[in-house]
């Protein structure tokens, strides 16, 4: 039986977006149980948070990540399960397990098949296409051969993995990331195909939703005027963007969404938002909403209610790194973030900021395991999720 008020599990907690929204669940006054792999996940440390677990990891140890969550819903009389990153494909892949252990927890996220079409980069762009939404022309390839080829279609191009993540995994002739790899350094496959696009030039734009039962009830659009490295954002500015919202209601009708389902644009001169991928969890779109906002689209959801432009956010400690990495970037770089609240740094809730210093021992383990090199930028973001991501394997 449920209890009177909503008992959330946020997995893996580690996120930014995972440290916002249990800090605005706490602030709503829920219960919250954070979780991820490591005990030191920022968001583990927040006032928002209750208490907190450490999980086996999801992508190593998917039998026993599921079991621990079955387990903490028990012991914590969880009624909500909100996933936070890509631990969300393992828990649809064995959503009958935990729906037969606890029949009455709401499990706010699609089903796997749902979840997959969308995150592969392939499938999303063909049902861009089958529902009239604008995305650049492309080519899938499997093989070097066919990725070679393709390039060749255009004089500026871009490619990315099908399953690839966070700005990693891509290949360009053109922009600040040009020249970072090779064709030569890359081999889709049939099981792990490359997208080849035209290059666009333009305005990067993010969504981000709450969504019930295929209706949008929380919409936000954001521009990140600072990015780490030319890839993440780390400096979040809501916008006003009703094709994004029209986008996004569209494919969540298509599909009666159910969760949070964020979408990345390339906005061109003229105003068109070409839909270039498709995230089905949250992104940092929730940093900008209020928690009375947030709160209510979960819980009390009822008319559409979207962000409105002019709100700001940051990463502190990522735009300090950059500055203190590029000093040229300085001036560029106060001005960016000028009038943006922390995401790690909320009030009376600094913890979050000091553990995101600590979590950094997380990323420093599984560099030998990653076999990256060190002077390679996507270092720290690959590292960042390898213990709870899913590359369209099969999942046992």
């Amino acid at each position: 039986m449920q209890a009177s008020e909503p008992h959330l599990l946020v997995t893996t907690s580690r996120m930014p977006f995972a440290v916002d929204e249990i800090h605005k669940l706490g602030e709503t006054g829920r219960d919250v149980t954070a979780a991820d792999t490591f005990a030191s996940a920022p968001g583990s440390h927040s006032r928002g948070a209750r208490r907190h677990l450490v999980l086996p990891a999801p992508t190593q140890q998917t039998t026993a990540f599921v079991d621990a969550v079955i387990e903490a819903i028990g012991e914590h009389d969880i009624t909500w399960l909100l996933p936070m990153f890509e631990e969300v494909f393992y828990l649809a892949k064995h959503r009958d397990r935990i729906s037969a252990a606890h029949p009455d927890v709401e499990l706010f996220f699609p089903d796997f098949e749902t979840l997959a079409r969308v995150h592969d980069k392939v499938g999303f762009t063909a049902l861009c296409r089958e529902l009239g939404l604008p995305a650049a022309e492309s080519v899938t390839t499997t093989s070097r051969e066919e990725l070679r080829e393709a390039t060749q279609r255009w004089p500026h191009w871009f490619a990315r993995a099908a399953f690839g993540r966070g700005g990693l995994d891509i290949l360009t002739n053109t922009g600040p990331l040009a020249g970072e790899s090779s064709v030569d350094d890359i081999t889709p496959t049939p099981d792990d195909p490359w997208l080849v696009q035209e290059y666009l030039a333009g305005v990067d734009r993010c969504s981000w939703s709450v969504a019930h039962h295929g209706e949008i009830v929380l919409h936000s659009c954001y521009e990140h005027p600072l990015a780490i490295d030319d890839r993440g954002g780390i400096v979040f500015q809501s916008v006003d963007s009703p094709e994004s919202l029209a986008a996004a209601q569209t494919i969540a009708r298509e599909l009666n969404w159910h969760g949070q389902i964020s979408f990345d644009y390339l906005v061109t001169d003229d105003g068109v938002h070409h839909m270039v991928e498709c995230n089905p969890r949250p992104t940092a779109g929730c940093t900008v909403a209020t928690s009375e906002e947030f709160d209510t689209a979960l819980f009390d959801p009822g008319d559409l209610v979207v962000v409105p432009a002019g709100r700001k956010k940051m990463i502190k400690a990522a735009v300090l790194r950059d500055a203190l990495k590029h000093p040229s970037h300085l001036r560029r770089n106060l001005a960016a973030a000028k009038g943006a609240s922390g995401v790690y740094d909320q009030p009376h809730d600094h913890l979050p900021l000091l553990y995101s210093a600590l979590s950094l021992q997380h990323i420093l383990a599984y560099r030998k395991e990653l076999g990256l090199n060190r002077n390679k930028s996507e270092e720290l973001m690959a590292t960042q999720f390898f213990d709870v991501l899913w590359d369209g394997t099969a999942i046992a």
